[in-house]
């Protein structure tokens, strides 16, 4: 089986997404034929099967918005990875008025701007969920790979969500998965129930992801844009 020819395109994340490809890629080898500046120069006028663009869309910067929607345009089938791409993440917080480019102000999901075919949420996504990702993406089971496309067709998700889903509707069987995966530490579990601290919410969306409930939720269609 030939190998699937990957293009990896960073537009402006904290480099936490690319380290994760890369540990994935080191166990995918003989799937995947990835092409990314960290592993040296890319080279151009290739066909790709699939591209990962991480980092948020900057709106202020319409050379970002023509690439993105050149790469759209070039390849077969389009994943945003880890929240920023997803979500718009922590992005969403940028007010502007930061050197070196003031004019920085609007980040949007790779979704805003193109249409997506997955997204694999994580602020960083792990290793292990980039390799399953690919393992069922290069045998074609579709039907493993549903909870990704579905996220590809949402715009935000946050720890708001979660608690509005599952905690306040009585779903939450307390196993702990969101308070683990929170990269800032905004979700604490007080009496076998997640509690949210909003100032530390990031709206990464890697809880809702990670929780059994709200995958379940995801993966029947209950939430939209």
């Amino acid at each position: 089986m030939s190998r699937l020819k990957a293009l990896h395109l960073d537009i402006g994340s904290c480099e936490g997404c690319n380290v994760s490809i890369l540990r994935a890629w080191a166990g995918l080898r003989d799937l995947i034929e990835l092409d990314t500046k960290y592993l040296g120069e890319v080279e151009g006028g290739r066909e790709y099967d699939v591209a990962l663009i991480t980092g948020g869309v900057c709106t202020n910067e319409p050379k970002i918005v023509e690439k993105v929607k050149r790469v759209r345009d070039e390849v077969k089938t389009l994943i945003a990875f880890g929240s920023c791409a997803s979500f718009g993440g922590i992005l969403r917080f940028c007010r502007g008025g930061q050197e070196p480019r003031p004019d920085h102000r609007n980040y949007q999901p790779l979704g805003s701007v193109v249409k997506i075919d997955y997204s694999i949420p994580g602020c960083p996504p792990t290793h292990q969920t980039v390799q399953t990702f690919f393992k069922f993406f290069s045998s074609g089971n579709e039907n493993r790979l549903r909870l990704f496309r579905v996220c590809a067709e949402i715009r935000k998700l946050s720890g708001f969500d979660l608690i509005d889903d599952v905690v306040l509707t009585g779903l939450c069987v307390g196993c702990g998965a969101c308070e683990l995966s929170c990269p800032t530490g905004a979700i604490k579990l007080i009496d076998k129930r997640p509690n949210l601290i909003a100032e530390k919410c990031i709206r990464c969306g890697t809880c809702y992801i990670r929780c059994p409930r709200a995958a379940q939720i995801l993966s029947m269609g209950g939430r939209t844009k």
